[in-house]
């Protein structure tokens, strides 16, 4: 699926959401929700390519393979993690969104430390020397 037809697919739902609200919320959220699962899935197949350039670049290059998994695994979290405060935000709930932000931050920070500390330790025997 191209950039247009996720375009067209995504302002097709968003008018007919808008129609259906003030009758029938319920199924405005779940349209909402499925054409989401859609355009997420649609785009998840091109994963693929990435990962081949990902490759590639590691091929090349003398950066670690630590660097890179930790690299997926910070944008992995963030996709899901703006998917769902979106998917919160529809759904009328933004202390739940505002939470599951608050909590995809502190995961990437978490999942981020190895590379601090590999930062922390070059400086400091840059320092030393």
């Amino acid at each position: 699926m191209n950039v247009i037809s996720i375009c067209v697919l995504a302002v097709v739902a968003v008018i007919i959401i808008v129609t259906l609200r003030p009758k029938n919320g319920e199924i405005a959220i779940m349209l909402g929700i499925s054409c989401s699962v859609i355009i997420l899935l649609s785009v998840l197949s091109q994963v693929s390519e990435v990962v081949s350039t990902v490759n590639q670049i590691i091929a090349v290059s003398d950066i670690s393979t630590s660097y890179i998994v930790i690299l997926l695994k910070v944008i992995g979290i963030c996709l899901i993690t703006e998917f769902a405060v979106n998917t919160c935000k529809d759904a009328g709930s933004q202390s739940l969104a505002n939470n599951v932000s608050l909590a995809g931050k502190l995961m990437v920070t978490i999942t981020s430390l190895p590379l601090y500390s590999d930062i922390l330790n070059t400086v400091l025997s840059l320092v030393k020397t």
